[in-house]
């Protein structure tokens, strides 16, 4: 974990225009749509969890209005460096997903934008996102999924890893890049993480496949 949090310190500045190209530029319509699935909640405490640089929380403001409290936790300090200076509003909390420094049955909204796939105890993260939704709650998941699909299969196993070199140029840290790439690879296919995430206690409620299957929106609720 120690290592991953210092790669997402060292490339905090440029994660922005990463999450761009990984996603051929569509990771900003990708959150809209992702918000819009989601309730409207008056008074709402929504919890951006594994923020990084608030994106998501500033996506979730444009669509759902201004929330009661809004809070974008992650790991890596300076990412929420960068979050800071996106919204002043937003309260950054630096915490480890599996030990969510929040009250149980506390939080009405929790998201995760391309974020779950970088914690290796994901039962133990969706425990305690569990544990601090109110009953009623909606956890919303965009992330890179383990393609199924020809297109996403095509995109991350072949294209992908031929940009490393370009990209590795841009950033200076090709291994970075690479990280991210195989992180996709060997992470579940988004209807395993739903089943994993029904163990959890979580109802489903859907999986919309996003470009073709390129991403994917998990939206889950706590009963």
């Amino acid at each position: 974990m120690a290592q991953i949090r210092e790669m997402f310190d060292q490339i905090h500045k440029r994660y922005d225009l990463l999450n761009h190209l990984m996603s051929a530029g569509r990771d900003i319509a990708w959150r809209k749509t992702c918000c819009k699935k989601l309730p409207q909640k008056e008074n709402a405490v929504v919890l951006d969890l594994c923020g990084g640089t608030g994106d998501f929380s500033l996506a979730y403001k444009k669509i759902g209005g201004e929330p009661k409290l809004s809070i974008a936790g992650d790991f890596a300090g300076k990412m929420l460096g960068v979050a800071a200076q996106k919204d002043a509003n937003l309260k950054l909390v630096q915490m480890d997903a599996i030990k969510i420094p929040l009250a149980s049955n506390s939080v009405d909204i929790v998201l995760n934008g391309f974020g779950m796939r970088n914690i290796p105890y994901l039962d133990l993260a969706f425990n305690e996102i569990f544990r601090v939704l109110k009953p009623g709650g909606y956890f919303a998941t965009l992330d890179f999924f383990k393609p199924e699909k020809t297109i996403p299969k095509l995109f991350y196993h072949k294209i992908a890893p031929l940009a490393i070199p370009f990209v590795g140029m841009i950033f200076s840290k090709r291994n970075a890049y690479r990280y991210l790439v195989l992180s996709i690879l060997n992470f579940l296919t988004a209807k395993e993480y739903a089943t994993k995430a029904k163990k959890a206690g979580f109802t489903l409620r859907c999986i919309n496949a996003l470009d073709f299957g390129l991403a994917h929106i998990v939206l889950l609720e706590k009963k």
